[in-house]
C-alpha cells in the first residue's frame, strides 16, 4: 500500500492562492460586492463576519460577488460599516463611533461644538471616552449620529 504525504496548511494555503483570480478594484466596486454579499445573508448574520479583527475585509467570503482578490486590502469598520482603503480610518471611526455613543448615553447631548456648521466632533468633550484622539477630524451624521470622515453641511 502506498500512502500520500499528508500536505501541510501552507501548503494547502498555496495552491487554493494559485487557484484564486487577482483583480483590481475601486472602492466603490468592494461596496457594491459587499452589498450584494449582504443580500445572500441569513437572517442574524452580521455583516461583522466578514471584517477581520485589524478591520481588513475577508475577501476570500466575497470572492464570488467581486469576482477575484483583489491586488490590495481594504478596510471596514466594524461600528459604520465603512470601506476604506486606509486602515487607520476604520480603527479610529470605530474608536470614535464607540465614544461617541457612550458620551450620548451619558450626557444625553451630541459631541459637537455648538454651532459647528460642519457637525465636527469635538475631541476634548470625548477625551475620557476614547483610548486615542484620531489624527484627523471625524464628524457626526445629523440623522443617525454615525461617525464619518467626511464634513456635512447641518440643515
Amino acid at each position: 500500500m502506498f500512502f500520500k504525504k499528508k500536505r501541510s496548511k501552507k501548503q494547502k494555503d498555496k495552491e487554493k492562492n494559485k487557484e484564486m483570480k487577482i483583480i483590481t478594484v475601486s472602492v466603490d466596486e468592494v461596496r457594491k460586492a459587499i452589498n450584494n454579499y449582504t443580500s445572500t445573508l441569513q437572517e442574524g448574520i452580521s455583516l461583522r463576519c466578514i471584517i477581520k479583527e485589524n478591520n481588513e475585509i475577508d475577501f476570500e467570503l466575497l470572492y464570488a460577488h467581486l469576482g477575484g482578490m483583489p491586488d490590495k486590502s481594504f478596510y471596514m469598520s466594524k461600528e459604520t460599516f465603512e470601506v476604506f482603503e486606509d486602515q487607520s480610518y476604520a480603527k479610529y471611526i470605530d474608536l470614535c463611533q464607540i465614544a461617541c455613543d457612550q458620551y450620548l448615553l451619558e450626557t444625553g447631548m451630541e459631541p459637537i461644538t455648538p454651532g459647528d456648521p460642519y457637525r465636527k466632533i469635538n475631541y476634548l468633550k470625548l477625551q475620557n471616552y476614547l483610548t486615542e484622539k484620531p489624527p484627523f477630524d471625524l464628524y457626526l451624521h445629523p440623522e443617525d449620529q454615525m461617525v464619518t470622515p467626511r464634513a456635512l453641511k447641518d440643515s
